[in-house]
């Protein structure tokens, strides 16, 4: 009967061990797809202020362009 309650508890250590390992692990990876995100959104807001900024001061400098109704350029 030892043999089987020390069994027991070894399948329970390795199943929480396990359980608690597979959170850990999928929590990191979420926090770092998080991180990820984050800055490229960062970096993709940097770039669009930009490019916002320089047509902007084109704009300024050149005018409103007429838009040619067929080919829309």
């Amino acid at each position: 009967m030892r043999i089987f309650n020390w069994i027991g508890r070894i399948t329970k250590i390795v199943v929480v061990g396990g359980v608690t390992g597979a959170v850990t692990l999928t929590s990191r990876l979420l926090d770092g797809t998080i991180g990820l995100v984050g800055r490229s959104s960062e970096r993709l807001d940097a770039k669009l202020g930009a490019l916002a900024r320089a047509s902007e001061e084109r704009r300024r400098q050149q005018g409103r362009r007429p838009i040619d109704p067929i080919t829309l350029r």
